[in-house]
């Protein structure tokens, strides 16, 4: 009997990681999307260069000011609930974005998205460690993210294949009704315990946490190399390679999937690998190897091998997510574990702020340069993004060092 009660709770944990998995899928999918389709978007709605940024940020915005509440709730009501409520409403933002006529409603369906989405990571994150516990943390994430990450492959070249066959309203129509049917099965699989919360704890002590000059060189580096990266992946990028290094925009698709297939292979070990050197060391490690894509990118022409540049992609995704993975474990080590969803919520809100900013900023950033041609201007962006990174990195590592002093 205790053999076939632990078998049968293996398989709902094994259920309710897949449908966690698939639901950040859907959550990746929507934020990188917008890269693919721009081009197409912009066309048809004879967009500006700033109302393409405002559009792109216009998800970043609400899914940033969500993780507050998100954190909260999600140590408070059960993760089934918050999860198919987010499925749901992101369903219904994709059927309005795929039908609006109006650039305000795609804006508002971009918004409603931002919602929508920010109602998966952090209460699946704090799922996660109270079902598998602080040891297997990093590499549970890992996983999660990895699945989640298939979204962002599916946002760039089969989506871009998508498109051009069946149009972008289409294709948008049947993501949307995919997720209906996902937003059933999180609710019937998905299996949260919480541990009872400790009542003498004072309601402040979250925020205590994370104002820690540890926990704040942590904030500040995901709110530097996490909005740089995924303003990039989201917007920018596709951008960067038509634009910049006047590629096709199927070329250009697929650059991006490279970007997405690294995220795939990196969160998945980078997340094991903090299980044994800690998580830390792992994040300064793989953001150092991070500031030196944005380099190689940085000093691409036109007639750079395009293999190069692949290569190039797949490394700044798996270094960039699999840091991004590591990042979040992170957290354990000034969290308590019943304030994991506030205080991961509370790290996010921060992360997509800077998606949200640098989304909407690097475009005017460029126009603003004294400098001629797309390329020169991207370049000085990227190379931006690589000091921005390490800066915030030697923050990280400065911060630990002081906190371990105190510790010993």
């Amino acid at each position: 009997m205790l053999y076939e009660k632990k078998e049968k709770n293996s398989i709902q944990l094994f259920l309710m990681m897949s449908v966690l998995g698939l639901a950040y899928f859907f959550s990746n999918f929507h934020r990188l999307s917008l890269g693919v389709v721009s081009d197409v978007i912009q066309t048809d709605f004879g967009l500006t260069t700033t109302q393409l940024g405002l559009l792109g940020s216009a998800l970043f915005y609400p899914y940033a000011v969500m993780q507050l509440p998100s954190g909260m709730i999600a140590d408070k009501v059960a993760t089934n609930k918050l999860i198919t409520f987010s499925c749901v409403l992101t369903a219904l933002s994709t059927i309005l974005f795929s039908t609006a006529k109006s650039f305000p409603l795609l804006v508002v369906a971009r918004m409603m998205a931002g919602v929508g989405t920010a109602l998966v990571y952090v209460p699946a994150l704090a799922a996660i460690r109270r079902q598998f516990g602080d040891a297997v943390f990093g590499t549970m994430t890992g996983i999660m993210v990895s699945m989640g990450q298939l979204g962002a492959v599916c946002a760039s070249a089969p989506l871009k294949f998508l498109t051009r066959f069946f149009g972008w309203r289409k294709s948008f129509f049947v993501v949307g009704v995919i997720t209906v049917v996902l937003s059933i099965a999180c609710w019937f699989l998905i299996v949260d315990h919480k541990e009872p919360s400790i009542k003498n704890t004072p309601k402040q002590s979250a925020w205590k946490m994370v104002l820690q000059p540890f926990a704040i060189s942590i904030i500040l580096w995901f709110f530097m190399t996490g909005g740089s990266r995924l303003s990039f992946q989201s917007l920018w990028g596709g951008r960067f390679f038509t634009e910049a290094l006047a590629m096709s925009p199927e070329k250009s698709s697929l650059m991006l999937m490279c970007i997405s297939v690294g995220c795939i292979v990196g969160a998945s070990i980078l997340g094991s690998i903090s299980d044994k050197i800690g998580s830390v060391s792992t994040v300064i490690l793989s953001t150092i190897i991070f500031s030196l894509t944005w380099v190689v990118y940085a000093f691409c022409k036109q007639n750079t091998n395009t293999i190069l540049i692949g290569i190039t992609g797949i490394v700044l995704g798996a270094v960039g997510a699999g840091g991004f993975t590591v990042g979040f474990s992170c957290i354990r080590l000034f969290a308590s574990k019943e304030y994991t969803g506030t205080v991961t919520g509370i790290v996010n809100f921060f992360t997509f702020i800077g998606s949200a900013v640098f989304t909407q900023i690097c475009g005017n950033f460029m126009e603003m340069l004294p400098i001629d041609g797309k390329l020169m201007q991207f370049r000085v962006l990227l190379l931006c993004f690589t000091i921005t990174a390490l800066i915030t990195t030697f923050f990280v590592w400065i911060a630990n060092k002081k906190q371990n002093l105190i510790k010993n």
